[in-house]
C-alpha cells in the first residue's frame, strides 16, 4: 500500500479514517523483531491537532471532541503545528482502567453532565502512535521510527500518557495478567501503519478476566435454568451486562431452581433489563464469579463463563 499523499490542512483531509487494528494471538511470545505495549481497556481515539485546536474521532468515524474536553490541552503538550495521534482514552478507577466508566463518558451528550464527569471521572489519553506531523505522512515509516519521533515531540503529562514500549512480551503479559489489565499488543518494529487494516504485523494477546457479578434473573425455559442474567452496580443502579450459561453444572441448575422459588420477584432489578422472553427475575442477593474475554461496546461481557458462586455482598459487584 503506497503512502497517503496528504495535503494540509490536516483537519479537512482526514475526515473518516479507520484506525489500524491488531489480530488476536493465543500466547505471549518474545521476539527481537517486535515491541510490546500494554493494551488499554478504553475507547480508541484518533486525535487531529491543527492550529491549536483538537478534533477527536472514534474508530467508526464518530466525533468525540465534546465528550473529552480535557484533551483540548494536547496542542500545549506537543512540538508541532499539525499532528495525527492514535491512542486509547481510558478512565481510571482504583488504579486500573474501567471500561464501564469510559463508556459512561463516551455515550454522554449533555454538556452539564460532561462537565461533572470531567471533575469526577477524568480521562487519560494513552497515545501509542504518530501518523502525521507538520505536512509529513508518517504512516509509511517503520513503527520503531514513528515511536522515536513520538517520544521527541510529545510531553507525557496528565491527561496524556505516552505508551511505554517493552522488549519482552512474556514478562509484560505476566505483569498485565497479575494486575488485571486487558492484555498486550505485539507490534513489528518495521511495520507501516495501514488505515483500516487488521493484519498480522500487530497482534493482541489477552488473558481471560474475572469479575464479581450479581445474579438478577434467570433465562428459564421448560422448567430448566438456561443461563444467569448478570449485573453490576454503577453508583446505586444495577446494570444488566449479559448472560452466562457456560460453566453451570446440573447441580448448579437444580440449586438455582430452588433459589428462584424463594427469591423470585415480578419486575426486573436492572435499570436496563434485557428484551428477552422467558426471563425469571430474582431479588439481587446472589453473587457469582465470571470469567470473560473483554467488554463489548454495548457494555456486555464477551464469552462469559461461570467460575463459581460467591459469598461476597452484592454491593461489592461494582462496575
Amino acid at each position: 500500500m503506497a503512502p497517503l499523499e496528504l495535503v494540509p490542512p490536516l483537519g479537512r483531509y482526514f475526515t473518516f479514517l479507520k484506525p489500524m487494528e491488531p489480530r488476536s494471538a493465543e500466547k505471549p511470545f518474545d521476539s527481537p523483531e517486535h515491541l510490546f505495549q500494554v493494551k488499554w481497556d478504553g475507547v480508541r481515539i484518533l486525535a487531529f491537532i491543527e492550529e491549536g485546536r483538537v478534533r477527536l474521532q472514534n474508530r467508526k468515524g464518530g466525533c468525540r471532541t465534546k465528550q473529552y474536553p480535557e484533551l483540548q490541552v494536547l496542542p500545549q503538550l506537543v512540538r508541532g503545528r499539525e499532528l495525527l495521534l492514535d491512542g486509547e482514552v481510558v478512565v481510571m478507577e482504583e488504579g486500573r482502567p474501567s471500561f464501564p466508566r469510559v463508556i459512561q463518558r463516551d455515550f454522554c451528550r449533555r454538556e452539564s453532565t460532561i462537565r461533572a464527569l470531567v471533575r469526577h471521572r477524568p480521562c487519560t489519553y494513552c497515545v501509542f502512535d504518530l501518523l502525521y506531523l507538520d505536512g509529513k505522512d508518517l504512516t509509511g515509516r517503520p513503527f520503531l521510527e514513528r515511536q522515536q519521533i513520538l517520544q521527541e515531540i510529545l510531553l507525557s503529562q496528565a491527561p496524556v500518557y505516552l505508551n511505554d514500549n517493552f522488549s519482552g512480551g512474556v514478562q509484560l503479559y505476566r505483569e498485565v495478567e497479575q494486575r488485571g489489565l486487558e492484555g498486550i499488543v505485539a507490534k513489528e518494529k518495521e511495520s507501516p501503519y495501514r488505515f483500516g487494516e487488521k493484519g498480522r504485523s500487530w497482534l493482541k494477546i489477552k488473558p481471560r478476566r474475572r469479575l464479581l457479578c450479581v445474579v438478577g434473573g434467570l433465562a428459564w425455559r421448560e422448567g430448566t435454568v438456561r443461563a444467569l442474567l448478570l449485573g453490576g452496580y454503577r453508583e446505586e443502579e444495577l446494570l444488566y451486562i449479559g448472560r452466562a450459561g457456560s460453566g453451570l453444572s446440573h447441580r448448579h441448575r437444580l440449586m438455582l431452581g430452588e433459589f428462584a422459588r424463594r427469591h423470585r420477584r415480578e419486575k426486573p432489578p436492572f435499570v436496563n433489563p434485557p428484551r428477552e422472553r422467558d426471563c425469571l427475575w430474582l431479588e439481587p442477593t446472589l453473587t457469582v464469579w465470571i470469567s470473560f474475554f473483554e467488554w463489548t461496546a454495548g457494555l456486555s461481557l464477551r464469552a462469559p463463563v461461570v467460575e463459581g458462586f460467591s459469598d461476597r455482598r452484592p454491593a461489592e459487584a461494582k462496575l
